[in-house]
């Protein structure tokens, strides 16, 4: 485990911010890391920067997370996990809430201009529009029309690119599996984890895990959309 200082502390949305540390990872795009804050816990944090970390309030662990300062110190475990691969052709990418993260860090290895397709509950939580900017043609969509397009971003995938990225809420991420069903997609999975490395088993879904098996799948596992499993193992239905 390495000890990092939080060096910039970036305010993305009212809920989401930004953590940059003093040490660049060998990271790639869609890998994580555990972050560890000393007399809290552990949890995994997918890479938004090779020095940095997009982090949304959520729980007991996020909320320690978004009250640390610059100066303060955390423990950084990885880089873990697979990767995205980088294509060529026609590429869109589509994500929701802080599945933006690993998109961030891949939109800026692809190293050319891409479709990106940003999805938000409403305006307010609406975040990364500008940085995704500088990769390529951005589109928005909001669930109550509060910004941008109405609707969910599902409705505005376009199935003529020649690949496709995926990362955000699950069942976002599902109903993108049956509309882009014939064509080659890399999905992005979020769960929960205690070990990072495949020895608890606590984010298995259809037989694969997610920290050492993902959490990039070329396919969605299972299962998946249908359950999750909580702190004790047990599967808890959507």
């Amino acid at each position: 485990m390495e000890i990092a200082e939080i060096t910039e502390i970036v305010e993305e949305s009212k809920d989401v911010k930004t953590f940059f540390v003093d040490k660049r990872f060998d990271a790639k795009p869609g890998q994580f890391a555990m972050l560890w804050i000393p007399g809290v816990n552990e949890k995994p944090m997918s890479f938004s920067y090779r020095n940095g970390f997009t982090v949304k309030k959520v729980g007991e662990f996020t909320q320690k997370m978004h009250e640390l300062c610059e100066g303060d110190k955390i423990g950084i475990r990885g880089p873990y996990g697979s990767s995205f691969s980088l294509k060529n052709g026609k590429i869109e990418i589509i994500g929701g809430g802080t599945g933006l993260s690993p998109l961030r860090f891949l939109a800026e290895s692809i190293k050319r201009e891409v479709k990106i397709l940003l999805g938000f509950k409403n305006k307010k939580e609406v975040f990364f529009e500008e940085e995704f900017k500088k990769y390529g043609e951005v589109l928005v969509s909001t669930d109550d029309g509060s910004y941008g397009k109405k609707g969910f971003i599902t409705e505005y995938v376009d199935t003529s690119f020649d690949y496709y990225y995926v990362c955000g809420p699950e069942m976002m991420m599902k109903r993108c599996s049956e509309i882009l069903k014939s064509k080659e997609v890399e999905y992005s999975l979020e769960r929960y984890m205690k070990c990072g490395v495949g020895l608890c088993g606590s984010c298995e879904v259809g037989g694969y895990l997610v920290c050492k098996d993902g959490p990039v799948f070329k396919e969605l596992p299972e299962g998946f959309g249908e359950y999750k499993r909580d702190r004790t193992g047990r599967r808890i239905k959507f």
